[in-house]
């Protein structure tokens, strides 16, 4: 089951000595705005995340809202068996009444200022239009597409053998399943998130919050006022988790030299202190410098394809051991065919000689149209009816 408001790692007693950052079951930092990885232990495996879980759920949310299918202020049908789960002191620290009616906002700060489960499944389910199933159904197809390593059965990070209880899990997973994501794949999605709508760390760097005669207590104790909250780490946010096979999980978002960076770590027995220990490891080992991207002109099928990028400039990472002059910049074509459409991904960027992973997030897209359908349409034509005559010739001989 997913985490209770108290837990004894999350003891208010300061712990000043520094934990192994190294002892935890994965572990992976990135930058937000060039998804160059800064550090993986195990980023790359596909592991039970509790309520990190509900990043893709808020994402799904938050891209509803921003495509009008959805608002901050409409109202959110609840079930009965959502509001008895809100009373349970193991799986709810927000109690829904039924009295009482809860905006998309109310219950989306629920979700992620104090984990909600029920508030969390009740947003997936009207963003899916009532269904559940297909709102898990909608979070897998996200993360496919995203061509993250993630696997989702629950909206909330609850496994099975709480959800079976309330009519929620889902047709052909098992008792025991539970959502299996691996530190890069959800430090991916928050990346996405943030993109979409960076102003929701007003919420998470709270600590707590009150919506009607509640209030909302934030765990992280890595926050302003927390026992393990340090002011030189900037954090803003962004979610803790816990369950019994999962451990204690966080995915933390942080600034350095105004850069906005992503730490997660997954089971971990002090989770605050092995954050603090690794943003303190990175500090010691990794420097950075600033380049300015360039948009160079590709050729693709003997056209002139002209490239933009909406990041100007970017911070490169690299270790303190090499050489910041051999640093560089390299952009690879990936468009192969016509048309190119305006907008499109045109090459891929990465950073080479930095003793990191060289791959990043971004890309180079096309300034302009080139192309036309008519022609792409035309040659294929040609190709169908050159087949199409090839058959016919065969089909004659026999």
């Amino acid at each position: 089951m997913v985490f209770a408001p108290a837990l004894p790692s999350f003891a208010a007693k300061k712990n000043t000595k520094m934990s192994n950052y190294k002892t935890v079951k994965s572990a992976y930092v990135m930058d937000a705005t060039t998804g160059q990885t800064l550090y993986s232990d195990n980023g790359d495996k596909a592991l039970p995340i509790a309520s990190l879980s509900k990043l893709m759920t808020l994402y799904l949310t938050t891209k509803a809202i921003q495509d009008h299918k959805i608002s901050w202020n409409e109202k959110v049908p609840v079930s009965k068996e959502l509001i008895k789960m809100s009373k349970n002191y193991a799986l709810g620290t927000f109690k829904i009444k039924r009295s009482k009616e809860y905006t998309v906002k109310q219950l989306y700060q629920a979700a992620l200022i104090a984990s909600s489960n029920s508030s969390a499944i009740a947003l997936g389910e009207l963003v899916a239009g009532g269904n559940n199933s297909k709102f898990i159904n909608e979070m897998n197809q996200q993360a496919k597409k995203w061509g993250i390593d993630a696997t989702f059965i629950s909206a909330s990070g609850l496994d099975n053998t709480d959800l079976r209880h309330y009519g929620l899990q889902v047709a052909g997973t098992s008792k025991k399943a539970q959502n299996e994501v691996s530190a890069k794949a959800i430090s991916i999605v928050a990346q996405k998130l943030l993109k979409l709508d960076g102003g929701i760390t007003r919420w998470s760097s709270l600590t707590s919050k009150t919506i009607g005669n509640q209030t909302l207590t934030n765990v992280n104790a890595l926050l302003k006022g927390g026992a393990y909250y340090r002011s030189s780490n900037h954090i803003t946010g962004l979610k803790n988790g816990y369950t019994e096979t999962a451990g204690l999980c966080l995915t933390t978002t942080y600034y350095r030299d105004g850069h906005l960076l992503i730490a997660t770590v997954l089971g971990s027995d002090t989770i605050f202190t092995t954050t603090n220990g690794l943003i303190t490891h990175l500090d010691k080992v990794l420097n950075h410098k600033e380049v300015t991207l360039k948009t160079p002109t590709y050729h693709v099928k003997n056209h002139q394809v002209k490239t933009t990028t909406s990041t100007k400039k970017v911070l490169v990472w690299y270790l303190k051991n090499k050489d910041a002059n051999n640093v560089s910049v390299k952009d690879t074509l990936t468009a192969k065919t016509l048309p190119v459409k305006k907008g499109a991904t045109v090459a891929t960027t990465k950073f080479t000689n930095t003793g990191l992973p060289t791959a990043t997030s971004l890309t180079l897209q096309a300034k302009n149209k080139v192309g036309s359908d008519k022609a792409t349409q035309s040659k294929t034509a040609k190709q169908e009816s050159l087949m199409q005559k090839i058959a016919d010739f065969f089909g004659h001989l026999f």
